[in-house]
């Protein structure tokens, strides 16, 4: 294998762990905000049901 190939798969391997990573993080990300738009939710529907309760 020469250097150049060498490079180019080292590069490689490098640019498909930045881009595992991007997509992992930015999946967390969006399943936190989807968690935290459900419990805003939650909250929302049980301050209602408490105001109709009094």
């Amino acid at each position: 294998m020469s250097k150049i190939q060498k490079v180019k798969r080292v590069v490689l391997i490098a640019l498909s762990f930045g881009l595992a990573t991007y997509l992992i993080m930015s999946g967390s990300a969006m399943l936190d905000k989807e968690e935290k738009a459900s419990l805003v939710e939650v909250n929302a529907t049980s301050e209602v049901h408490s105001d109709a309760v009094k």
